[in-house]
């Protein structure tokens, strides 16, 4: 591994830490920050190929105000390959995290994720309420457009490893520039070391292998993000949306109508940012700690189980 090039953009800002699943797998996790009196702490999760690194900037940001977990999926960078990779599936997704919650012993935290980490938040509304003190959306509503999901879809698992990182980087432009006008060449580097690693001399992608099976077999019957939201509306959970102006999966339709649903649902929008805002931009983190400060404080600790 080129350690010189990872530290380079790595804040060193949170402590590492494992823990195990139910049904034996290792998942990695970092601890960012300070726990606040009555306030909550953030439960961040990242995209569908994507890991902890990508999180790395905003949560170094938050972190000097409040306390940040960033969880690894199964299959993601650091934490185990499932031998199954029929698990790579929204169902286990989401009792790894309510697994992952009981773990750190936390009341209800906010639960903040962008594109799959946040349909996962979506959901976690009707599955486990209980964890929740409200939720974020990154660059997710409850319609997902056809083709900004036929983009993703179109390179995830299926970009060659190369020997160069600037090839990497050069991809990394091709298939996502459109979403990230005016990037600059540090922000990619950064970007690229996020989602590839040296393997066997070659930069290769941080997630499982196994895992483009999975979403090319795709046997999970999909579920009504729409009632997800509706559940949320009903419960009135604070709820967040963060949305890139530029974005192909989420439509500004979208948020209009479910904040509609849910008066109380915030929603900022991010310039020169499409899916999805990296979240260190200043009016995403503007909005972020918005958010959190307009929560009512939290009654008692949740224990560990």
């Amino acid at each position: 591994m080129n350690v010189a090039v990872e530290i380079k953009y790595d804040s060193g800002k949170y402590r590492p830490e494992a823990f195990e699943t139910s049904d034996g797998l290792l998942l990695t996790y970092r601890v960012y920050g300070r726990k606040v009196p009555g306030k909550p702490v953030i439960l961040a999760l990242p995209g569908l190929t994507r890991n902890v690194r990508d999180l790395d900037p905003a949560a170094a940001m938050l972190a000097d105000t409040y306390r940040i977990y960033t969880l690894n999926l199964r299959g993601r960078d650091t934490s185990a390959h499932d031998p199954d990779y029929s698990n790579y599936n929204t169902t286990v997704y989401i009792r790894d995290i309510y697994e992952f919650w009981n773990h750190v012993g936390e009341g209800p935290v906010v639960l903040l994720g962008t594109s799959l980490g946040a349909l996962l938040a979506m959901l976690m509304a009707e599955d486990h309420p209980d964890m929740l003190a409200g939720i974020v959306l990154n660059d997710l509503g409850a319609t997902i457009e056809a083709e900004g999901l036929a983009r993703i879809f179109g390179y995830a698992g299926k970009l060659p490893d190369e020997p160069d990182l600037s090839r990497i980087i050069a991809t990394l432009k091709d298939h996502v520039g459109s979403q990230y006008p005016g990037l600059g060449d540090a922000d990619y580097e950064r970007m690229a070391v996020s989602m590839y690693g040296l393997k066997d001399g070659k930069w290769h992608h941080r997630y499982d292998d196994n895992l483009a099976r999975a979403l090319m077999e795709n046997r999970e019957a999909p579920r009504d993000l729409w009632a997800a939201h509706q559940k949320a509306a009903d419960m009135n959970l604070p709820i967040l949306s963060i949305r890139g102006v530029l974005s192909d999966v989420t439509a500004r339709a979208t948020i209009e109508v479910m904040r509609k649903m849910a008066p109380k649902m915030q929603a900022v929008e991010i310039e020169d940012r499409g899916h999805c805002p990296l979240l260190n931009e200043p009016a995403s983190q503007k909005a972020i700690g918005d958010f959190m400060e307009s929560l009512p404080a939290l009654q008692g600790s949740k224990q560990p189980t």
